[in-house]
């Protein structure tokens, strides 16, 4: 049975990503529960409405900015070699993480 390259190209891409957002993720969740872990020890008491917003949007769309970034040179160091990686699918995958962390930063930061 062959294997062709680019199926092994799109897996380990696919693999490379998830780990680090996986990872990214859980980082960034415990540095916004220590902000609210110290916040609660003080007045106001938790993190403030300008921060509920920056760790909600701003984080996760520059995380899709530098992920997408660094995905268009892998795939650029991929064609050296005739592998072809799809613009739409980084595109789509990148999208994909991005709403999915929005999604649990807003729900963790409004909470």
């Amino acid at each position: 049975m062959k294997v062709n390259l680019s199926v092994i190209s799109y897996v380990a891409y696919l693999l490379v990503i998830s780990t680090t957002s996986f990872l990214f993720y859980w980082v960034f969740k415990i540095w916004i529960a220590m902000g609210r872990f110290t916040a609660a020890d003080a007045p106001p008491g938790d993190i403030g409405a300008t921060e509920k917003v920056f760790y909600s949007f701003v984080i996760p769309i520059g995380y899709f900015a530098i992920m997408t970034l660094l995905s268009f040179v892998f795939r650029r160091y991929l064609i050296k070699y005739s592998v072809n990686l799809k613009t739409i699918f980084i595109l789509a995958i990148n999208v994909l993480i991005t709403v999915y962390l929005i999604a649990q930063f807003t729900i963790f930061s409004f909470s």
